[in-house]
C-alpha cells in the first residue's frame, strides 16, 4: 500500500513538472545510472596478471586450449608469446597446468628418468640422460641475472675398448642475453667451468659458447689457449675503453659536484701496454763479509853459500879465504776470502699497464686563470697524472649548445603539465561522480520534503478602501514571507541545475575515468 502511494506521489510529482524540468532530471537520473554502472564495472572488473611469459605458439596454444577447457578466463600479449588470467587464479592455474605437463618445450631435468618405461634400451636410456644432463645445464645457466635464455649442446661419444679411438665430450652454449647486458671474461670462465665439471672427461677448452648475435664469448677464455689476432686486437681496445670510461665518470663526478650538472664535458683517452716484460736485476754492496781468512807465517836461520865455483878437483889460483857468515828469514802470508753483498731482483710487468693518458675537459662559460689551473690539478689527481709517462691534461672553457637541454626541459614540463591536466580532470571527474550521488540524494530528499511541506493558499483578494476582505488559511505577512522563501529556494534551484549540468557534460565525456577515480577513493576508504 505505501508502494502504490510513493509511486502516485511520483507520478503525481513528475506531472507537476514542466518539460524542461523532465528533460533536466531524466538527464541527471541517466547520467547517474551511466556513472554507477561504470563503477560497479570498474569495481568488480578481474585484475590480469602474467601466468607464462616468452612461449612459443606450440607452448601457447597447449595452454590456450587447457584455459578454455579448465573454463578460466584469459588474455593474449606481446603476439601470443605472453598468457594472462585473473590474478587470483594465477598460481593454482599455473600448478595445475605444471602438473598436466602442458609446456613440452620446457624441456625435462632428470625428473625425466622418473616415468620408467619397460623395455627401454640402452640407446633410449643414453639419450634421455644426455637431454636431461642438457637441461639441467640449461636451467642453472639461466640462473644468472644478464641471461635471457640458454640452450646447451653435448656430444657424448660412445666409451670404447681402443684407447686410440676414444674421441673427448664437447659441449656448445647459445645464450640469448637480456637487453643491454654484457657477460664478462670472468663470467663466460665461470660457465665453461660449469658446463665442464658437469660432463664427466669434458675439458673447458672443448666448451664453445656464443650468443644469438654469432658472437664468439669463449674464444681464447681456456687456460692455455691463444686468441685470434683479430680477436686480441678487439679485447684490447675493449679494455682501453673501459679505462677510459672509468676516469671519464670519475672526473664528471667530481666537476658535476663543483660546477653543477651538465657544466662540464670530460673525455679521456688511454694507452695501454700489452707487452708482457720481464726484468733481472744484479746488485752487489761495496764492502762484503769476511767469510775466511788464512795467515801462513814461516822462519829460518843458515850460512851462505862459500868456496870457489866449478870444479872441485880443477885447480885454480889460490885467494885469499872469506870466512862465511850466518843469516835469519821471516815469510808471512795472508788471504782473505770475502762474501760479496749481491741483490738479485725479478720484475715482471704484466700486460694492461697504462702507457699514457690524455684527458679534455670543457667547461660551459668563461673561466679565470686561477679557476682554470685549479680545474686542471683536480682532474690531475683524478687521472693519476704522470709528466715522466707525457700525461696531458687540457682544460678548456667555451660556451655550450644547450638547445637539446632547453628542448627536453621544455618536454619534461610539458609532460608534468600533462600530468597536472590529467589529475586535474580525475579530480573532476571525482567531483562529477560525487556530485551526481549527491544530486540523486538531493532529489530524493526534494520529493520527501514536497510531499510534506503544504501548498501555500491562494492570494487574498485586493481590498478596498474601507471594506476588509477575509483571507483564508494564512494571513498576509505569513504569505508574502513564503513567497519570499520560495524564490530564495528558485534561485538555488537554478544553481544547482547548472552546476548539475556542467557535472552532466564531463561525466558524459569521460565516463570511464570518472568511474575509476572513484574506485580509487573506495579502495583508499
Amino acid at each position: 500500500m505505501k508502494g502504490r502511494e510513493w509511486l502516485k506521489k511520483v507520478t503525481g510529482y513528475w506531472s507537476s513538472l514542466s518539460p524542461a524540468r523532465r528533460s533536466a532530471l531524466a538527464v541527471v537520473i541517466s547520467a547517474g545510472l551511466v556513472a554507477m554502472g561504470f563503477f560497479l564495472y570498474w569495481l568488480v572488473k578481474p585484475s590480469y596478471v602474467p601466468l607464462f611469459t616468452k612461449l612459443d605458439q606450440r607452448d601457447a596454444a597447449a595452454v590456450v586450449e587447457k584455459l578454455k577447457e579448465m573454463k578460466i578466463p584469459y588474455r593474449l600479449a606481446n603476439e601470443g608469446s605472453t598468457i594472462l588470467v585473473p590474478k587470483d587464479k594465477v598460481y593454482e592455474t599455473r600448478l595445475t597446468l605444471a602438473g598436466a605437463g602442458v609446456l613440452k618445450s620446457q624441456g625435462l631435468g632428470f625428473e625425466l628418468f622418473d616415468q620408467n618405461k619397460l623395455g627401454m634400451t640402452d640407446f633410449e636410456r643414453r639419450i634421455n640422460y644426455q637431454r636431461a644432463l642438457q637441461e639441467e645445464l640449461r636451467r642453472t645457466i639461466l640462473s644468472l641475472e644478464e641471461v635471457e635464455d640458454a640452450r646447451v649442446h653435448l656430444v657424448l661419444p660412445q666409451p670404447s675398448v681402443f684407447v686410440q679411438e676414444r674421441q673427448p665430450p664437447s659441449a656448445a652454449v647459445v645464450l640469448k642475453l637480456k637487453p643491454l647486458a654484457k657477460l664478462e671474461p670472468t663470467q663466460v670462465q665461470g660457465i665453461m667451468q660449469l658446463v665442464a665439471a658437469s660432463v664427466e672427461g669434458l675439458k673447458p677448452e672443448n666448451v664453445h659458447i656464443i650468443d644469438t648475435e654469432g658472437r664468439v664469448l669463449s674464444a681464447g677464455l681456456a687456460e692455455g689457449s691463444q686468441l685470434p689476432i683479430g680477436a686480441q686486437q678487439q679485447r684490447q681496445q675493449e679494455l682501453e675503453r673501459a679505462v677510459e670510461r672509468d676516469l671519464e665518470q670519475r672526473i664528471t663526478r667530481l666537476l658535476t659536484s663543483i660546477l653543477g650538472p651538465g657544466q662540464a664535458v670530460a673525455m679521456v683517452n688511454v694507452e695501454l701496454d700489452f707487452n708482457q716484460q720481464e726484468i733481472t736485476r744484479r746488485e752487489w754492496g761495496k764492502q762484503g763479509a769476511l767469510r775466511s781468512e788464512q795467515v801462513k807465517n814461516e822462519q829460518g836461520t843458515g850460512t851462505q853459500a862459500s868456496g870457489p865455483v866449478g870444479d872441485m878437483n880443477r885447480e885454480v889460483p889460490g885467494y885469499a879465504a872469506v870466512t862465511p857468515g850466518s843469516s835469519n828469514y821471516n815469510k808471512s802470508e795472508t788471504t782473505r776470502n770475502y762474501e760479496l753483498d749481491e741483490t738479485q731482483t725479478r720484475i715482471v710487468y704484466a700486460p694492461g699497464q697504462i702507457k699514457r693518458i690524455s684527458a679534455s675537459v670543457a667547461v660551459n662559460g668563461p673561466l679565470d686563470a686561477q679557476k682554470e689551473e685549479q680545474i686542471r690539478q683536480i682532474v690531475a689527481s683524478a687521472v693519476g697524472y704522470q709528466p715522466a709517462r707525457g700525461d696531458q691534461i687540457t682544460v678548456l672553457s667555451l660556451a655550450f649548445d644547450d638547445t637539446l637541454r632547453r628542448k627536453a626541459e621544455a618536454e619534461m614540463a610539458a609532460a608534468e603539465e600533462a600530468a597536472r591536466r590529467r589529475q586535474k580532470l580525475q579530480l573532476y571527474f571525482a567531483l562529477a561522480g560525487a556530485g551526481v550521488s549527491l544530486i540523486l540524494l538531493l532529489l530524493f530528499l526534494l520529493l520527501r520534503r514536497r510531499r510534506a511541506v503544504p501548498a501555500v493558499e491562494a492570494w487574498p483578494e485586493a481590498q478596498v478602501p474601507g471594506k476588509s476582505l477575509p483571507v483564508e488559511g494564512v494571513k498576509p505577512e505569513e504569505a508574502l514571507a513564503e513567497v519570499a522563501v520560495s524564490e530564495e529556494e528558485r534561485r538555488k534551484e537554478q544553481e544547482r541545475r547548472a552546476r548539475q549540468e556542467r557535472l552532466r557534460e564531463i561525466v558524459r565525456q569521460h565516463p570511464e575515468d570518472v568511474a575509476q577515480l572513484i574506485k580509487a577513493w573506495l579502495s583508499e576508504e
